[in-house]
């Protein structure tokens, strides 16, 4: 009987779904009834038998400072015995095509500990996330006036947002996106610190117990305008008490490289390695044309790019004062550009996200062009550097 692979499912098909995430992750989805009422849901089955399925989440990412339309795959599960026959590569285009053309998302990301996996889907890796853990005994002291607060969703937001564009990656939350958050980190707090009255920087907190005694402060999320703003929001999330035995800051939480070794007198942090964040563009002219770029560069080149299966697609690209247009096939009119750079999909990817300079990427044997091209491009794409701070 053919497996068939839709976007469709009826309840009992979803529980079907659930119960593989269970087998795969330990748990089902949190909160999967705001997921699958707000994003989009893949099911691989063969006549009644669901085999497995996936989450697709649609949101921004801010690239090179401007909002990309987006999404995310999550919760990505197949039954042990229908493994290995291509079923978690037909859910993830099929819900990532549904994200294309319902929600206009030129480009998709995951978290998944199998990079491989996606590379051979014409994906990259674009970062490596860590949590890293804390001895609020060795935080150093605080340096300037600040005052510790519960800051208002809306002072938040508009930190966050203002910090966000400095990065390749971090979401512009969907309006539902901050209530689901609330409801699957239960009894979070969120602290805030200010400088002069103005928000300075916030982290949502969690307490969990800790060995043999005492508790650990739990840090979900964390956002601060400077340097100078970080000792005072982790002593805010201690606040000096004795029972906080240690600090956590959970995976993706910091950016890598991350602010801590500049911040810290002491530097007894732990360090934990996590998986990596993979990209793929689904729309190459679109990803490529939304994106911000340095304003400095000016000119065209010609990129042809990559497939896993061999098949290529060439694109003709001019650019000047920041922005890029790309053209599927030869170049527009008055702007010649003759000379070639050839990708492979995931390396342009790992590019895009500003992960991996194509000169670098040429050495590794993983792009191909005239230095001077490989050099131009990466000059445009000077500027922020990757972090997606969110787990979905």
């Amino acid at each position: 009987m053919e497996t068939r692979v839709h976007t469709a499912p009826d309840d009992a098909a979803f529980a079907g779904y659930l119960a593989h995430t269970r087998h795969a992750f330990g748990k089902a989805p949190y909160d999967h009834a705001t997921l699958r009422a707000h994003g989009v849901t893949a099911v691989a089955a063969r006549g009644d038998e669901v085999l497995g399925g996936g989450l697709f989440l649609p949101f921004a990412q801010h690239f090179g400072g401007r909002p990309v339309p987006s999404g995310g795959v999550a919760w990505l599960a197949v039954a042990p015995w229908a493994r290995g026959a291509g079923l978690a590569r037909r859910l993830t285009e099929e819900g990532t095509d549904r994200l294309r053309h319902e929600h206009g998302a030129h480009l998709a990301c995951a978290w998944t500990p199998a990079p491989g996996l996606y590379r051979r889907w014409g994906w990259e890796s674009v970062a490596v996330a860590s949590s890293h853990t804390l001895d609020p005994a060795r935080l150093p002291p605080v340096r300037g006036d600040f005052t510790a607060v519960v800051p208002d969703e809306s002072a938040r937001a508009r930190l966050r947002d203002r910090l966000a564009a400095g990065w390749n990656g971090p979401l512009r939350h969907p309006s539902w996106w901050r209530g689901w958050k609330q409801r699957v980190t239960e009894g979070a707090l969120t602290l805030g610190v200010t400088r002069e009255g103005t928000l300075a920087g916030y982290a949502t907190v969690t307490v969990e117990p800790h060995r043999p005694w005492g508790v650990a402060a739990v840090v979900h999320e964390l956002w601060h305008d400077g340097l100078d703003a970080l000792p005072a929001l982790l002593e805010a999330v201690t606040a000096g008490s004795p029972q906080v035995r240690e600090i956590r800051l959970r995976r993706s939480v910091l950016p890598r490289p991350g602010p801590l070794q500049w911040a810290l007198d002491h530097y007894t942090v732990r360090e934990e390695g996590w998986y990596p964040w993979v990209l793929t563009l689904l729309d190459v002219r679109r990803a490529l044309e939304a994106r911000g770029w340095d304003p400095q560069p000016g000119g065209g080149v010609r990129l042809e790019v990559v497939t896993p299966e061999g098949r290529s697609a060439p694109y003709a690209l001019t650019f000047e004062e920041g922005l890029l247009h790309a053209q599927r096939g030869s170049p527009p009119p008055g702007h010649p550009a003759t000379r070639t750079v050839r990708l492979p999909a995931g390396t342009l990817a790992a590019w895009y996200a500003g992960a991996l300079p194509l000169r670098h990427a040429a050495r590794l044997g993983l792009a191909d062009g005239a230095p001077r091209d490989l050099a131009l491009l990466d000059a445009l794409a000077t500027g922020p550097t990757p972090w997606l701070p969110d787990s979905f």
